[in-house]
Order: C-alpha cells, then structure tokens, then sequence
C-alpha cells in the first residue's frame, strides 16, 4: 500500500468516528507525532527515573504477567 492509498484509509476511517472522544485522542497523538520540540523533565521527574533505575539494579522487578496478574486482583475488589 503506498502513502496515497494509506492516507486515503486514514481519511475514510476517521470520516466514519463519531466519538467525539476517540477524535480528540487521534488528533492529540497526531500533534504529539509532529511536535519537534525538545521535552525537557522536571527535577520530580529525574528523580523519579533514577529511582526506577536503581530499583531495577536492585533486582526489584515484576514480570509483565506479574503485573497484569496484580491489575486483575485489583480490579476484581
């Protein structure tokens, strides 16, 4: 499928959303697709990321099925 065909595919799948919700969501994510600036992080942020990285040296990990096991309990309170 060439770009053409594609943008004609895109064109005719959102012709037919009519969530107004779903609309905003693809237009934010196109803005987020071109946006070219440079995100810069907060202090929180970088601490919150070294934080993650230590945790993750000291081993103190859950394995995707772990987690998705975890959101299931938790959900089924």
């Amino acid at each position: 499928m060439n770009s053409a065909e594609l943008k004609l595919n895109l064109i005719n799948k959102i012709t037919q959303i009519t969530d107004v919700v779903q609309l905003k969501e693809l237009l934010q994510l196109l803005k987020f697709q071109s946006d070219d600036t440079v995100y810069h992080t907060t202090e929180a942020e970088k601490k919150a990321i070294l934080e993650g990285r230590n945790q993750i040296k000291k081993g103190e990990i859950l394995s995707h099925t772990d987690v998705e096991n975890e959101i299931d309990e938790w959900l089924s309170k």
